[in-house]
């Protein structure tokens, strides 16, 4: 019973990756760049909730005023800062993105300081049962809330028009300039929406740990994620996310204690530490070496 106690918190944290994750494939297939500032839009999206929700705007309110004010942030930096780069490399353009998360840090540092920051609460106290599982119902709205934009942006970009000239783009920029989708627009939209994504999660990743500058570094657990699932797969981000979410939680469950215990029975060490931290990282490696496209990913062959 406590490994599924550890699995159910592992997908409700593995949803919220997805969402950040699938924020940064859908820059990636539009314009072919990784982007280093997605962490940056979290931690701002979560600042804009808590200074919402101080300011005295009810907590769902504060939440859809933040996911607003995040689009606008995305589209002001593609629009001010990435689109004038448009014929610049793309590693020029990624080492701006690195740039743009560290002005976001800079700025929420000067603004709310270096501590960590209690978060307001976004949901009701208190816990169900379900079948024998104990989970607080800021788990379970995490879960519930992550799993329903997940499966509404998959289907939105699948089946609205929007969505299709967003694929059209992502497959084939020449092809969709010649049957009139206007490109810059489209990178535009999918900052726009990838901002709003990684607000989301910010906001709710720290509902469920607290708010800090360390949430920046979300963006960091987010690229092992987009490995896993396939550079360019929506579906596989999302579930690398929830793999990798339960890996963490069991990790820090089970595997973290069990290492502690062996080695203060045949050592003078007591801790190994946030041991979960180190599990993106790893996944990383193991999938670089076994499956380079990831989980949903194709080889890609070209002509030479």
């Amino acid at each position: 019973m406590f490994i599924l106690q550890l699995i159910v918190a592992g997908l409700a944290v593995g949803s919220v990756y997805a969402i950040i994750a699938l924020g940064i494939v859908l820059i990636y297939k539009c314009s072919g760049v990784v982007n280093f500032a997605q962490g940056g839009y979290a931690m701002l999206g979560a600042f804009f909730t808590y200074a919402l929700t101080t300011a005295g705007l009810p907590s769902a309110a504060a939440l859809v005023v933040s996911l607003l004010l995040m689009g606008v942030v995305g589209a002001l930096t593609q629009t001010l800062i990435l689109r004038p780069m448009l014929k610049a490399p793309v590693v020029a353009v990624m080492m701006a993105t690195l740039g743009i998360l560290i002005i976001f840090r800079a700025i929420c540092l000067l603004i709310w300081g270096p501590d960590q920051i209690g978060f307001p609460k976004l949901f009701p106290d208190g816990s169900i049962e379900v079948g024998g599982i104990f989970m607080t119902y800021n788990y379970v709205a995490a879960f519930l809330l992550s799993a329903v934009l997940c499966g509404a942006f998959l289907a939105f970009y699948r089946y609205t028009p929007l969505g299709l000239m967003q694929r059209c783009t992502a497959d084939n920029t020449r092809a969709a300039l010649a049957v009139g989708i206007h490109v810059s627009n489209q990178v535009t939209i999918a900052w726009t929406a990838s901002a709003m994504l990684a607000g989301l999660g910010g906001s709710l990743l720290a509902s469920l740990n607290g708010l800090s500058l360390g949430l920046s570094n979300i963006g960091l657990v987010a690229f092992p994620v987009i490995v896993l699932g396939g550079m360019t797969s929506l579906p596989g981000a999302v579930v690398a996310g929830l793999i990798l979410g339960v890996l963490q939680a069991v990790t820090d469950g089970l595997l973290t204690p069990a290492i502690e215990r062996v080695l203060r029975d045949y050592t003078e060490i007591y801790s190994v530490g946030a041991l979960q931290q180190v599990i993106p990282y790893a996944l990383l490696v193991v999938v670089l070496l076994v499956r380079p496209q990831g989980i949903f990913g194709s080889k890609e062959s070209e002509r030479v």
